[in-house]
């Protein structure tokens, strides 16, 4: 499968001259990165705010998560323009938060009430069940151009510059990624992951390999941290606003579902599950679509895709369910299985909502009406091709996969 466009070589050949420049020492690293956050300080009128000691700490992680892309090898050059774009993005959010507190100093009194996070194994349905509740009068995720663009209520001249700006974004990769819209579609102006408002993340390394990136996360990095800035980004957006439950999700917080739990005692987890041969083979499709637009042309090794999300996701499922285990309670954990939501969702999500105490009306049926008919269009949010996808291309296979995650996990998801 040719996974990338002729117009990504011709990007990478003018970017790379300039990927060369900025990451050939540690020292080259290291200036860019204060010249990065210079900017964002100046940008975001917090040249002369004094930052606490723990946001002087998140610098200095994102400083490390850039160090941690210029050691990738065969990084290309668009693949270097990305890890500044994330580094940037997330200085900037952090820079943006900040001076609003100070500046609103009431937003802090924001309470993020009983908030829904819908995780589960990448590939289950995790989208399509955000998209569903979001779509609820009471309810509402927030969608990509909030997260990137951080800030109270803007006017609506600024509102639609906001969104341009995010949507261009979107638009140059599908000039770059013959498949990046049937993996993941997605707009500006629809709901998307909180992975946009978290500093760190086991899933950067779907992006690219990051040597040194995972232990560091896994041994000495915070992640209540994120959770903590997911907070304080959910106070500044519906500060002003109306009231409503927030409905976050992203595959990745299996890894963190006890870091949730701390910062948001009082949520709703709902989990999706879903066949892991099926979840899997999607996964890594969708890992080597990324690689390739980051990596230069035959540095892609699909079975060591394979290996490394095997382990990583086994780990993290085992994970989450010993955090489930250790802090269950009545009503806080609902499960949906990915066979029931997409085969039965008349009598599913009503369910689901009751279960998450949000009403369920004629409104609710129809928008459910509209997400099934977009869906079934062509098995994408935005009614594209389905993404197809095999487990033999990375190198594993069904029994490996059933012995990995295990016979009781393999019981729940299939049933």
């Amino acid at each position: 499968m040719q996974r990338t466009t002729p117009m990504l070589g011709v990007i990478n050949v003018l970017m790379e001259g300039q990927r060369r420049a900025e990451s050939r020492s540690n020292a080259k690293v290291d200036a860019l990165f204060d010249k990065m956050t210079a900017k964002a300080r100046k940008d975001s009128g917090t040249t002369d705010l004094v930052l606490t000691d723990e946001d002087a700490e998140i610098l200095e992680s994102l400083r490390f998560l850039l160090h941690c892309w210029a050691a990738t090898p065969a990084l290309s050059g668009v693949g270097w323009r990305s890890a500044k774009d994330m580094v940037e993005a997330r200085i900037s959010n952090l820079l943006t938060v900040r001076r609003l507190q100070a500046q609103h100093p009431q937003v802090r009194d924001e309470v993020v009430e009983r908030p829904i996070f819908v995780l589960g194994l990448p590939r289950t349905a995790t989208t399509l069940t955000q998209h569903i509740i979001a779509g609820s009068d009471h309810a509402r995720a927030p969608e990509l151009w909030e997260m990137y663009y951080l800030g109270l209520e803007p006017d609506a001249e600024e509102r639609q510059r906001r969104i341009r700006k995010t949507q261009k974004r979107l638009d140059m990769t599908l000039l770059m990624s013959k498949t990046w819209q049937h993996i993941h579609p997605t707009n500006a102006e629809w709901p998307e992951e909180d992975y946009w408002l978290k500093f760190h993340a086991t899933f950067h390394t779907t992006v690219a390999p990051l040597p040194g990136y995972l232990d560091w996360y896994r041994t000495k990095y915070d992640r209540d941290t994120d959770f903590r800035f997911v907070r304080d980004a959910l106070q500044v957006l519906q500060a002003g606003r109306p009231k409503q439950r927030w409905v976050l999700k992203h595959p990745g917080n299996i890894f963190n579902l006890d870091s949730i739990l701390r910062v948001f005692p009082d949520a709703q987890i709902v989990l999706t599950h879903r066949d892991p041969n099926t979840v899997m083979s999607s996964l890594c499709s969708m890992v080597e679509s990324l690689y390739s637009i980051h990596l230069k042309r035959g540095a892609v090794d699909p079975k060591a895709i394979g290996r490394q999300w095997l382990h990583e996701l086994a780990t993290g499922m085992d994970q989450c369910r010993r955090v489930r285990a250790e802090n269950a309670r009545p009503g806080r954990f609902i499960d949906v299985k990915y066979h029931r939501l997409t085969g039965s969702p008349h009598n599913a999500v009503p369910e689901l909502f009751r279960q998450l105490d949000l009403p369920w009306g004629p409104d609710d049926e129809a928008r459910l009406d509209e997400h099934l008919t977009r869906t079934g269009q062509g098995g994408g949010r935005d009614g594209v091709r389905r993404h197809e996808h095999s487990l033999l291309g990375y190198g594993l296979d069904p029994t490996e996969v059933d012995d990995a995650f295990g016979s009781d996990y393999m019981r729940i998801a299939a049933g």
